[in-house]
């Protein structure tokens, strides 16, 4: 119990010694009700602490037993893709690749890689990078002013024709780009449609086959999802307007979109450094977007991204008439898809990472050093993730046993040769000890399911000669992979009884809930006690305090009478002690 000093505490402290001592021994004698109340509290504090560490260890049982229950909705003990790469040049990365559980077990041969480059171009005369380089002008990025939207009408390069609409795209325009975004990129789009649990929904996707991001139908955000349809004008915010019908086919809409552009003023007195500040602080359109750097002394413009979609557009003019006043090279580099085969077809794409869609379940990764190169993917099934849930369980089932039996023993203390034994706090909660028994008797029992495996040391979980569960991990997984259907027969069957049983004890309206319950209705009625009799000692002390006090006065008062007496009798009397 703290303890506090109170204003009678004080007072008291003003009485003669002998009363202070007085009125302290009749206090503690009687607060003897108050010290025998806090130690049952103290004791009940102790289990109180035991049961919510129990409750824990119980909820975090029960979560692991759950993932291994096929009924359950955390379960997760399923096979998994591991993907290994294994290079064709020793040393070398080539690729590196990452496999969800879709993916399907095989080997894919990745050969003949040619790794996706952005376009570069250089200025054929170099320049000191401050100096003003007396050249004036426009330098439009990305379009030359004037937006548009066709229709490829072949296969041959550069033959459109003006946009044709159909029944679920009935009319479709250029429009203003919205505040904060950049215009679409000049180039092939594609308005992807679908009928998702009856609800038509529309997509932009572009040349690379990559969905871009357009407004929302709420007006307030852009996105590259999957939207619903609202017949109507729709306005992507980003250079493009359609004319929407909820009622048309699902038939993909065919675009093609110029785009207008940015551009930025030159004047005489710029220098590369300049222009290349002007350049890199343009909002280009997107896709087809580059960065100005200087590189001995030449400006030179990269591509932001790679791929064939992606080359340079750019114009210069003087006086509203093309002239490449600042005298650009042909292409350093010029623009390259990844092009490489798998298992022998040929494959390409834009860019060299994240590339989901070339082999189902997989993502893949092309390293700097992959050209010319060649690796081995390999996807497997394993179950390394089901054996690390297994683990999990073993430990949570260990350490809720352990802490269980660690409480309902009595620890030995031996002091000069005798030995005594305190009490644990669990001590003689014979359900409890039970409990424990009956844990252990069912992990370790036979149980009659759908399956042919009836214990679960036919899976690799066992008990040393501790009474610990272990898990052979490695035949976990050899039987997880091999005959999965009985695997999860048998653990839904005894996993599951273990989880009702564990229930009875984890859940909000479990016995450790109620146990936890009934003794904070103690810890409350304990308190209620102590406050009573803290207010009655309280009470007691001002009444002991005003008893020695008038005796502390009385005797003052003799002390003063025989000193009176003294002056009037001529002899002196000592009333100090």
């Amino acid at each position: 119990m703290a303890s506090t000093i109170s204003p009678i505490d004080t007072q008291i402290a003003g009485l003669a010694t002998s009363f202070q001592t007085a009125i302290k021994a009749t206090i503690k004698a009687e607060s003897n009700p108050i010290t025998r109340t806090q130690a049952l509290k103290d004791t009940i504090d102790v289990r109180r602490s035991v049961y919510v560490d129990m409750k824990a260890n119980f909820e975090g049982l029960q979560s692991a037993l759950q993932t291994l229950i096929s009924t359950q909705g955390t379960f997760g003990l399923n096979l998994v893709s591991k993907s290994i790469v294994t290079p064709g040049t020793t040393g070398a990365t080539v690729l590196t690749a990452t496999s969800t559980e879709s993916a399907a077990a095989a080997d894919y041969e990745i050969t003949d890689i040619q790794l996706a480059k952005a376009q570069s171009q250089a200025t054929v005369l170099s320049y000191s990078p401050d100096v003003a380089l007396g050249k004036s002008g426009t330098f439009w990025m990305g379009g030359t002013g004037t937006a548009a939207l066709q229709t490829k009408t072949s296969t041959s390069p550069d033959v459109y024709s003006a946009f044709v609409p159909n029944n679920s795209v009935t009319a479709a325009a250029t429009s203003t780009i919205a505040t904060g975004q950049r215009e679409l990129g000049t180039g092939d789009y594609t308005l992807e449609t679908r009928d998702l649990s009856g609800i038509r929904q529309f997509r932009l996707v572009n040349a690379d086959g990559n969905a871009v991001s357009i407004r929302s139908q709420s007006g307030t955000s852009y996105t590259s999802a999957w939207q619903n349809i609202i017949s109507g004008s729709y306005d992507s915010g980003r250079g493009l307007n359609l004319t929407l019908d909820i009622n048309g086919t699902t038939a993909s809409t065919a675009l093609t979109y110029t785009a207008a552009g940015t551009f930025v003023n030159i004047s005489a007195t710029d220098s590369l450094r300049t222009i290349t500040t002007a350049i890199n602080a343009a909002s280009q359109p997107e896709g087809r977007d580059f960065k100005a750097s200087i590189v001995a002394n030449k400006l030179v413009l990269t591509g932001a991204q790679t791929g064939v979609n992606h080359s340079l557009l750019f114009t210069l003019k003087k006086d509203g008439i093309d002239n490449d006043f600042l005298g650009f090279a042909t292409p350093v580099q010029t623009a390259k898809n990844a092009a490489f085969k798998v298992n022998g077809m040929d494959v390409s794409r834009a860019g060299n990472t994240n590339l989901s869609d070339v082999v189902d379940g997989a993502t893949i990764n092309l390293a700097s050093d992959a050209e010319g190169k060649s690796a081995r993917l390999s996807i497997a099934a394993t179950a390394d993730k089901a054996a690390s849930l297994m683990s999990t369980m073993v430990n949570s089932f260990n350490a809720t046993l352990s802490h269980l039996k660690s409480k309902l023993a009595s620890a030995p203390t031996t002091v000069n040769g005798k030995t005594t034994y305190t009490r644990g706090p669990l001590s003689g909660e014979i359900g409890l000890s039970g409990l424990r028994m009956d844990m252990l008797n069912r992990m370790n029992s036979n149980y009659v399911n759908s399956g042919s495996l009836k214990n679960f040391s036919e899976i690799g979980l066992s008990f040393d000669k501790d009474m610990k569960l272990t898990l052979d991990s490695a035949k976990f997984s050899e039987a997880l992979k091999n005959n999965r259907t009985n695997v999860l027969a048998l653990l839904d069957t005894g996993l599951g009884a273990i989880n009702t049983l564990v229930s009875s004890y984890a859940s909000s309206s479990g016995s450790i809930a109620s146990k936890l319950t009934s003794i904070d209705v103690q810890r409350t009625n304990y308190d209620d006690r102590i406050a009573k009799y803290n207010d009655s000692i309280a009470k007691r002390k001002e009444a002991l305090y005003n008893q020695y006090l008038g005796y502390q006065n009385q005797i003052a008062e003799y002390g003063y009478t025989a000193q009176w007496f003294g002056i009037l009798s001529g002899t002196n009397v000592n009333t100090s002690g």
